[in-house]
């Protein structure tokens, strides 16, 4: 019989519910992929992308599972090496999702001088502040007066 080893992250997880929106936090770790308790339809075990974290005004250093929105913003503002992620203040942003029909708490981590936004379809993400919002449908308002009932698709 072949065993594999296992890697198992050792100390407290933190969540979203346990997190104030707009807490400052800092990555204290390189962030790597962890085989979670969750499987993919052919039954092979999910990663998770864990990292060890640290908020403002907290001794304690917590786990956490970073969301692939978080890891595409750590990309964008620090490069794809996540060694480089450690030590830059981030704002921890909570937002109410409901996840397979139970409600949970998402936690986005937010570069300095980056938002959280939501695209047009719903769709959460992190981009620079100021950038041209290219995710986002434009909303042109016209006035009642110029807005002809024959225009409207239906």
């Amino acid at each position: 019989m072949k065993y594999t080893k296992t890697q198992s992250v050792s100390g407290n997880w933190i969540k979203g519910k346990d997190v104030v929106s707009g807490t400052k936090c800092k990555l204290v770790s390189e962030t790597t992929p962890v085989a979670s308790s969750f499987t993919n339809k052919d039954g092979t075990p999910k990663n998770q992308d864990v990292a060890k974290i640290r908020f403002q005004n907290k001794d304690e250093v917590f786990n956490i599972s970073i969301n692939k929105v978080s890891i595409n913003a750590l990309i964008d503002a620090f490069g794809e090496d996540s060694v480089k992620w450690q030590g830059n203040v981030l704002t921890a942003i909570t937002e109410k999702v409901i996840v397979g029909g139970k409600r949970q708490v998402a936690l986005y981590l937010v570069p300095e001088g980056y938002e959280l936004k939501e695209s047009a379809d719903g769709f959460m993400y992190v981009s620079k502040e100021g950038d041209e919002d290219t995710k986002e449908e434009k909303v042109v308002e016209v006035p009642e007066d110029e807005l002809d009932p024959a225009d409207i698709p239906f």
